[in-house]
C-alpha cells in the first residue's frame, strides 16, 4: 500500500505538475488518475508505479517505508509575512525533510523519544521565564557554564533539529510531528552562530510553554527571547561577570562574554537592561551609537565553537556508507541530503 500524501509530496519536491508527470510517463495514465492516486481514491498499478518511481528517482522500498506524518502547531519567526503560496511551499519542504528524518531513524534503529522536562502549566507568564531557564539547566544537567552546543543539547533531549535552506526572511521554525514529536528548523543561509543558538532556544520556548501561544505576536516573541537569553546567560552568571548595577560598559568586556557564552553583543545588552543592570537610557545610547551602526557585529569577536544539528548528518552518512538505502532515496525528500554526503569517502 502506497501512502497517497507521499506521492504528492515527492512530486512537489521534484517541482513537477501533474501534467508534467503525465508527459514523463508517456501518458500511460491521465492527469485525473494521478490526482486520484495522490488523494488515496485509487492505487496505481505495478506498471504505473514503476514508471512513477523511475521519474521520481526513488525505490519502492523507500516509498513503502517512509511514514505518513501530520505536522501542526507551526511557530514561525518571521521577518516579514509570507504569502500563502510561499508558506505552503515552505511547509511542504519542511514536512518532507522531517519525513526523511523519521524514516532514517526507524531504518537505522536510532529513534529517540521526547519527554517534557516539566509541566508547562507550571510557568504561566513572561516573569516565569527566568526560573524556567534555571530549572531546565538543572533538569537537563547543563551546569552553570556556557552551553557548548545548543543543537546537541536539544537533539539529546529528543527534539528533531534540522538546518535547511529557507526563505531569507525566516530565522527559525518549530512545531510538532504527530502531536508528540517536537522539531526545530534553523535557516542555515542567514544565521551567524550566536544568532543560530539564540534562535534555537527561542524556538525551544515555543515548544515548552503552552501559554505562550495564547499571547499576541509581540508578547509571544518577547517571552521566547527572554527564555533564550536566560538559558544562554543566567542571571546569577550575569551578576558574577558584570555586577548588579553598571553606569558604563566597555565593548571589550561584552565581546569577551560573546566569545565565551555564544550570545551576541546586542542580546547581551538587552539582557542587561532586562535585569536592570543598566538603565533604559544607557541601553538606548548603546544601541543608537554602537549596535545600529554595526548590526552584523563585524569585528566584534565570535563564538569559536561550531554549533549545528548533527544527528541527521550522522544518519545520512551511516545509511550511505552501509548501503542501507540507495543515494536517490537519500535525496528524495530533502535536497540538502545531497550536499551532506557528496564528499563522503567510503573506507
Amino acid at each position: 500500500m502506497i501512502q497517497p500524501d507521499l506521492l504528492k509530496s515527492i512530486r512537489k519536491m521534484r517541482g513537477l505538475t501533474l501534467d508534467e508527470v503525465c508527459d514523463c510517463i508517456n501518458q500511460i495514465v491521465s492527469k485525473q488518475a494521478l490526482s486520484k492516486y495522490e488523494r488515496g481514491l485509487m492505487q496505481p498499478s505495478s506498471k504505473v508505479l514503476d514508471a512513477l518511481l523511475a521519474v521520481y528517482g526513488i525505490s519502492l522500498e523507500y516509498l513503502q517505508g517512509a511514514q505518513s506524518i501530520m505536522v501542526d502547531r507551526w511557530n514561525f519567526r518571521r521577518g516579514e509575512i509570507l504569502s500563502a503560496k510561499e508558506e505552503e511551499m515552505m511547509k511542504e519542504k519542511i514536512s518532507s525533510a522531517l519525513r526523511q528524518y523519521l524514516f532514517l531513524e526507524n531504518k537505522l534503529g536510532m529513534s529517540t523519544s521526547y519527554k517534557c522536562p516539566f509541566s508547562s502549566k507550571r510557568f504561566l507568564s513572561m516573569s516565569d521565564m527566568e526560573s524556567a531557564a534555571e530549572i531546565l539547566r538543572t533538569k537537563w544537567k547543563l551546569g552553570d557554564d556556557s552551553l557548548p552546543s545548543v543543537c546537541r543539547i536539544m537533539e539529546k533531549a529528543g527534539i528533531k533539529v534540522l538546518e535547511l535552506d529557507l526563505d531569507m526572511r525566516i530565522d527559525g521554525i518549530s512545531g510538532w510531528i504527530n502531536k508528540d514529536i517536537p522539531f526545530v528548523i534553523l535557516n542555515k543561509q542567514t544565521l551567524r552562530v550566536e544568532r543560530k543558538r539564540f534562535t534555537a532556544l527561542h524556538e525551544l520556548g515555543h515548544l515548552l510553554f503552552d501559554f505562550i501561544e495564547s499571547l499576541d505576536i509581540r508578547t509571544k516573541e518577547k517571552c521566547c527571547h527572554k527564555f533564550a537569553s536566560a538559558l544562554l546567560f543566567p542571571g546569577y552568571v550575569v551578576y558574577m561577570h558584570i555586577g548588579k548595577k553598571r553606569s558604563a560598559l566597555s565593548l571589550e568586556e561584552l565581546v569577551e562574554l560573546k566569545n565565551s557564552y555564544g550570545i551576541s553583543v546586542s542580546a547581551l545588552v538587552h539582557r542587561l537592561k532586562d535585569l536592570d543592570v543598566i538603565t533604559d537610557a544607557y541601553y538606548n545610547h548603546i544601541f543608537d551609537v554602537w549596535i545600529k551602526q554595526n548590526p552584523t557585529e563585524e569585528g566584534w569577536g565570535g563564538y569559536p565553537l561550531v554549533d549545528h544539528a548533527e544527528k541527521y548528518q550522522r544518519m545520512l552518512q551511516r545509511a550511505f556508507a552501509e548501503g542501507i538505502i540507495v543515494p536517490n532515496d537519500l535525496y528524495a525528500y530533502c535536497s540538502e541530503s545531497k550536499d551532506l554526503v557528496k564528499e563522503l569517502h567510503i573506507l
